[in-house]
């Protein structure tokens, strides 16, 4: 009878859903390798919520698609895994392709209230940005806004980037932002514009060239405090095995 893996176990995974597909991927991998082991996902926490949940052993490992801030980079230890963008989607009626880094601010601040000033339809503009907290939102805000946005009074805020999606799908003025990962992340009845003349591709993610951008980081309690099949599991991601499983997404 082979002996037992040392390493089996059930071992939960939390944060925010960026993260998932490429997290999942490097699990699955390590799992073939020690078929006792078993990783339980919660996509629900968030970024936040995953630094304190994994910080407090409440979860074995974290997903996180921001950088962590300075007192937060103290709770936990952070392995990159890969990029994520926030690309902006209209209608897929809107015959806006392009904007610029001015006109979404201008769009944002609701200074741009009609697409026929960009070029576009004469149609009033609808913008929707993501919920407080989100990595997407803070993304964004980042980039546009050197972290301090101020909001115009037409913006409406909707939680979550599925409905994000399907508010833009369904109003023909909308302007929104969504998780991108690939080349082709639209999804039915919208479609990404570029900014600046760059879209969100994969290489232009990769390279750094598309600038709404962010890091995809699997997170772990501090050294000394990692269960054994967590830091087998950290070893494989730091591994070559592991990094060609990430050089997939």
């Amino acid at each position: 009878m082979p002996a037992r893996d040392p390493l089996a176990g059930v071992y939960s995974v939390g944060g925010g859903d960026a993260a998932l597909a490429n997290v999942q991927a490097l699990t699955e991998a390590f799992v073939l390798r020690h078929p006792g082991v078993k990783f339980q996902f919660d996509t629900t926490l968030g970024s936040e919520g995953a630094v304190n949940l994994v910080a407090d052993h409440t979860l074995d490992l974290g997903m996180a698609s921001r950088e962590l801030a300075p007192a937060e980079a103290l709770l936990v230890d952070r392995l990159l895994v890969g990029v994520a963008g926030t690309g902006l989607v209209l209608h897929q009626t809107n015959s806006v392709k392009d904007l610029t880094t001015a006109q979404v601010q201008s769009i944002y601040a609701s200074r741009i209230t009609d697409w026929s000033a960009v070029g576009g339809p004469s149609l009033a503009v609808i913008p929707l940005v993501r919920e407080k907290g989100s990595s997407a939102r803070a993304t964004f805000e980042m980039v546009f806004f050197g972290g301090k946005a101020s909001y115009g009074a037409t913006v409406l805020e909707v939680n979550g980037g599925d409905q994000i999606r399907r508010s833009v799908a369904g109003q023909s003025g909308a302007i929104g932002t969504i998780g991108v990962t690939t080349d082709n992340p639209e999804g039915a009845g919208i479609h990404l514009v570029s900014v600046d003349g760059v879209s969100p591709t994969r290489q232009a993610l990769r390279d750094g060239t598309y600038k709404l951008r962010r890091p995809l980081y699997v997170l772990s309690p501090r050294a000394g405090e990692v269960k054994p099949a967590i830091a087998s599991f950290l070893e494989f991601v730091r591994s070559p095995d592991g990094q060609n499983v990430i050089d997939r997404f």
